[in-house]
């Protein structure tokens, strides 16, 4: 019996992606896909799915205070969380609300099926952090991070993959993204940055500004 997925995120490109993923993988089924949090909330299909993949970043109703409806009604299904942040903090808190899983787009998506596996089978899946890390709140560096570069969060994305020395072709793989798509925004933060197009000035660039590990 193929496993039940209802997919909840704003981001269209997003959606689609990981749809157009699981449409060809036999062991999953897509019955749902939302872009609201007021919309999943008051879905009937919720009874119905094994998993839900919630974004935290939704109108209506934001994937915290999603998630925290979801554990009070008691729901079957398990829920793993869609972030673009790798925040310890955010981590432990959807893990304290109820969720099995974590995801970090950036990162991990291609981590997908395994991560759905697993929780199906009764673990949990949540990224490795530095326990070292600071406890603030990510959130208010690094949204003024973002409007001091004019960077937008897809662009951070793109450099701290393209620092992992992946291809282009392999970060719009990564991204659900073309190629085209991929080329256009690496001009555009070499363009926002006014640096040389290299990937060791981006490089030097993601380390100054602490987007990536030494």
């Amino acid at each position: 019996m193929k496993i039940q997925l209802i997919l909840a995120d704003d981001h269209p490109v997003v959606l689609h992606g990981i749809k157009a993923h699981f449409d060809n993988d036999e062991r999953f089924e897509i019955i749902g896909m939302m872009n609201n949090g007021l919309e999943l909330l008051n879905s009937p299909l919720l009874v119905k799915a094994d998993i839900i993949l919630l974004d935290l970043n939704m109108p209506g109703v934001d994937g915290l205070k999603a998630l925290q409806e979801l554990k009070k009604r008691k729901i079957k299904a398990k829920i793993i969380v869609l972030s673009n942040y790798h925040s310890p903090e955010l981590i432990k808190n959807t893990k304290a609300n109820g969720a099995s899983g974590y995801i970090v787009k950036s990162d991990e998506l291609h981590k997908l099926a395994n991560s759905l596996l697993a929780v199906m089978d009764g673990k949990e899946s949540f990224p490795n952090f530095n326990p070292k890390e600071p406890n603030e709140s990510p959130f208010s560096f690094f949204d003024d991070f973002l409007k001091k570069h004019k960077l937008t969060k897809r662009e951070v994305e793109i450099i701290r993959l393209v620092c992992q020395n992946l291809r282009t072709k392999d970060i719009a793989k990564r991204l659900y993204l073309s190629e085209f798509t991929v080329h256009t925004h690496r001009k555009n933060i070499m363009r926002k940055l006014d640096l040389s197009d290299s990937t060791v000035a981006l490089y030097d660039f993601a380390l100054k500004a602490n987007l990536i590990n030494p």
